[in-house]
């Protein structure tokens, strides 16, 4: 196998449980993280290089999502608040409270919208205009027997694709508020991506890979596995897909042919939470149970971020600091379960 290239972000102490990339223009891109220590981050996506640190947050911060052009980020928590901010400024420009811990939540595109999901017996999905004064949400959706895992827009923001740790997957209609299809899976899902064309759904759950055709709900593609997969994640073009494993290893295939292409073994063998791929492709972002973010680079022949050189560097060598140069210790999941405060968190059981 060719030698691996990678660069290790600090910058949490405790699990990196969800990653959202902005979309980029061709003056660069944004990534942000949750943590379970109770702060959500912006950085550069190339890099990792910090920007700010959001720390408003009482409790783990869930989940973080960043709109396409990264001008407004959201982030939900163990306080039951999701919060909205200038994601540059790190100035929070309102927040919404919900009655659980907010598990889950996604912008649309134009990050006028967001839906959230949330822990709890009577878990709620609930759609919020962000762009009205109204705290109060325009739609609820009810359904899920088990609490709200992941959510997402999908069809030009007319539907929404949620799943739970109840082992289904549903679709929801954002107009008629109604449940127009579903799949029941043998173990909830593990993570939830809509693609960057917004045209396939990948679910991870249990040894298996999902490919879901949003606008058929017709799965295109399912590949099973001698591992449990924490985390799946699939290419802006469609050329491979990556599986992230509990052990702290990322597989990565091909989309065409499920032939692997290699696999990513950090130094430090931590359990992998989520992955997400960078917009233009060159980087994999792996978000770890012990606070880490690593970013994979996916062509090791072209001068990119901080890999000026191929022969100079030497795997996971680099580190991305933090932007106020002060070190940030590290504090490992010890039974890599993730949960860092006592809710419930089963992304890697």
């Amino acid at each position: 196998m060719s030698h691996q290239i990678g660069v290790m972000c600090l910058g949490h102490t405790e699990a990196v449980v969800e990653l959202s990339f902005s979309k980029d223009f061709g003056s660069g891109f944004y990534l942000a993280s949750a943590g379970l220590d109770g702060v959500a981050t912006l950085r550069h996506g190339d890099t990792g290089h910090m920007i700010t640190h959001l720390r408003k947050h009482k409790r783990s911060v869930w989940s973080v999502s960043l709109n396409e052009d990264a001008k407004i980020l959201a982030s939900g928590g163990g306080d039951g608040k999701v919060r909205i901010w200038d994601a540059l400024l790190g100035k929070q420009l309102s927040k919404y409270s919900r009655e659980e811990t907010v598990s889950c939540l996604d912008l649309n595109p134009q990050g006028s919208r967001l839906v959230s999901g949330c822990l709890g017996h009577e878990p709620t999905v609930a759609l919020f205009d962000l762009e009205k004064s109204s705290k109060k949400p325009l739609m609820e959706f009810q359904g899920h027997q088990r609490g709200v895992r992941d959510v997402c827009f999908c069809l030009e923001d007319r539907c929404i694709f949620t799943s739970s740790y109840d082992r289904n997957v549903k679709m929801w209609d954002c107009r008629s508020g109604e449940r127009t299809n579903s799949i029941v899976l043998t173990h909830h899902a593990k993570s939830m991506e809509l693609h960057h064309d917004r045209e396939i759904v990948t679910i991870a759950f249990d040894c298996s890979v999902i490919f879901v055709d949003p606008k058929s709900f017709e799965i295109l593609k399912h590949q099973k596995f001698s591992y449990k997969v924490t985390a799946a994640a699939l290419h802006p073009k469609k050329e491979s897909y990556a599986c992230g494993t509990v052990e702290g290893i990322v597989y990565k295939y091909d989309y065409g042919t499920d032939l692997s292409l290699g696999c990513y073994v950090g130094k430090e063998r931590s359990a992998v939470c989520f992955l997400r791929f960078s917009p233009d492709g060159e980087i994999c972002a792996m978000a770890l149970a012990n606070g880490n973010i690593v970013l994979w680079r996916q062509n090791m022949h072209k001068k990119y971020g901080l890999w000026t050189t191929v022969c100079a560097l030497e795997e996971d060598n680099e580190e991305a600091e933090d932007a106020d140069g002060e070190e940030e210790d590290e504090e490992d999941d010890e039974d890599g379960d993730g949960d860092g405060d006592g809710d419930e968190n089963e992304s890697m059981s």
